[in-house]
């Protein structure tokens, strides 16, 4: 039997034609990478229960790396609202520059956190407040559901 050509021009698509088990294995877990990637990527977009922390900037005394005693500088605080803790914090400064907290915030705790200690995402760069203005941050963290809560706040208007 020949393939014959039809009016349009195009070759019929042969029936016996499959995707073999690798492949169907490699594009499946490709999806659900990609997925992932942008769930992680715009949490804020994404959406999901709310987080329930106070987000605020501020200028405060804090303890100098060097162990110079406190020096004031630009802070970022995040108070948890709620009678629980929260593992798995992440904060974010610009969509950019990025902390994670290993210890849980816990029960009604507030965390400052000077601005300078955030790093870029691509790069070790630390975040410059002198700088750059803090435009939005992010604040995500895991609920006691099991769920990722998130809250974004914005300082600049669009």
């Amino acid at each position: 039997m020949t393939a014959q050509i039809s009016d349009t021009g195009l070759q019929p698509v042969d029936p016996h034609l499959g995707l073999s088990r690798c492949g169907l294995i490699s594009s499946l877990l490709a999806m659900v990478a990609v997925g992932l990637i942008v769930y992680s990527l715009f949490p804020a977009s994404v959406g999901g229960p709310s987080l329930p922390v106070e987000v605020s900037l501020d200028y405060r005394m804090v303890d100098a790396v060097n162990g110079q005693g406190p020096v004031a500088t630009e802070v970022v605080i995040v108070k948890n609202l709620e009678p629980f803790e929260i593992p798995r914090l992440s904060i974010e400064i610009n969509g950019q520059y990025l902390l994670f907290r290993d210890a849980p915030l816990l029960a009604n705790e507030e965390l400052i956190l000077p601005q300078q200690v955030f790093t870029d995402k691509r790069s070790s760069q630390r975040f410059n407040p002198r700088k750059y203005e803090v435009e939005d941050v992010v604040v995500t963290g895991q609920l006691p559901s099991g769920s990722r809560g998130v809250i974004k706040v914005d300082y600049i208007d669009p």
